[in-house]
């Protein structure tokens, strides 16, 4: 059953568009994720599903009731949409404690004081915030907070969780284990999420299913990226090819490329999506082996960068684990050495590129 479902939205703010033909679902259980960057208006879309934010046009669905139709002139207070949304900074109440800001969340759908209490402390244990309920917000570390904000978010029992670029706040170190622990948290729970991120990582870590939100409009990824625009935010190389026959396409400056994509027979132009951590460099294998000239090699924290040129002079962008590069080469590639290529047909994307 859908929890979430939203369409053709048109929102605006300051007399400017910021979401346009937005439309979205997500199953019961699901954690959907919309990926785009700073100021693409993913709060805004947030704030137009939580009702905070009216929009101009469209249509929105929570566990099959209408919270919002323009069209029907529906519009139904944010209170009673059951959608509990939680901001970049937690908003918890700084002038109470853990525990209260926790009762504070309960008691609106809570028979009585003792109903409250008992769900704070059961979801509070089960976060693992049971020693830090008598603290107040500034005593808490930045993992601690993000427990806290998802606790009182929960104990409120929402249909459907927003949640607003939830690691922004947080050190590398802290926000590798923070993904984990929320993923876990909402799969255990079974809990439908909507998270918003500007952050691959996040968004790949966390989330069941992944949109991108670019220029107000959402593209959602997966059974075959067709989206130019979307491709090149997610740094895919797009490269011309034209089709040879089925599962084969000839990439100019490369040749001939196995894929396991499907495309249009009437398609006579193609592009071919890559990304440069699927180009496995130094592996032998059979099929998609190519040649190159290393034209530049960058050592970063856990991978190296390679600019590579191939015979038939086309520049391509590879990346390549450390480790894989010395136990394959004893060393790292230098400029102007030479390297064999493999790339898997399964990582290929394309994209029709007629007209």
């Amino acid at each position: 059953m859908s929890e979430l479902v939203v369409e053709d939205l048109l929102v605006r703010r300051g007399g400017r568009v910021v979401i346009e033909y937005a439309g979205l679902g997500l199953e019961r259980g699901e954690v959907g994720c919309v990926l785009g960057p700073n100021a693409s208006g993913k709060t805004t879309l947030l704030l137009a599903i939580a009702g905070l934010l009216r929009p101009e046009r469209g249509r929105i669905v929570v566990s099959g009731r209408v919270v919002y139709d323009h069209d029907a002139g529906v519009d139904v207070a944010p209170e009673e949409r059951r959608v509990t949304i939680v901001p970049q900074d937690y908003a918890l109440f700084p002038h109470m404690t853990v525990l209260d800001n926790l009762l504070f969340a309960a008691k609106p759908r809570s028979s009585s004081l003792g109903e409250a209490r008992e769900k704070a402390l059961r979801i509070a244990g089960e976060i693992g915030l049971q020693d830090v309920l008598h603290k107040y917000p500034r005593e808490l570390s930045g993992g601690q907070k993000q427990k806290a904000a998802l606790a009182r978010a929960l104990v409120a029992e929402p249909l459907l969780l927003l949640l607003d670029e939830p690691f922004s706040a947080l050190d590398a170190p802290t926000r590798r284990v923070m993904r984990r622990w929320l993923r876990e948290t909402l799969t255990e729970r079974g809990t439908t999420a909507l998270m918003v991120t500007h952050s691959f990582s996040d968004a790949w870590t966390v989330c069941d299913s992944i949109h991108v939100l670019l220029a107000g409009r959402l593209r959602r990824l997966g059974g075959g990226l067709g989206d130019v625009e979307a491709l090149r935010f997610l740094g895919y190389q797009l490269l011309r090819a034209r089709p040879l026959g089925p599962g084969l396409v000839e990439v100019e400056g490369l040749g001939a490329l196995r894929v396991e994509r499907g495309f249009d027979p009437g398609c006579s132009s193609l592009l071919v999506a890559l990304r440069g951590d699927d180009i496995a460099v130094g592996v032998e294998a059979g099929l998609n082996m190519f040649e190159a000239v290393v034209e530049e090699a960058v050592l970063t924290r856990y991978a190296v960068k390679l600019l590579l040129r191939t015979e038939g002079g086309l520049e391509l962008e590879a990346e390549a684990p450390r480790g894989v590069l010395l136990a394959v080469h004893g060393r790292l590639p230098g400029r102007g050495e030479r390297v064999r290529l493999h790339i898997p047909s399964s990582t290929v994307e394309l994209v029709c590129a007629d007209g």
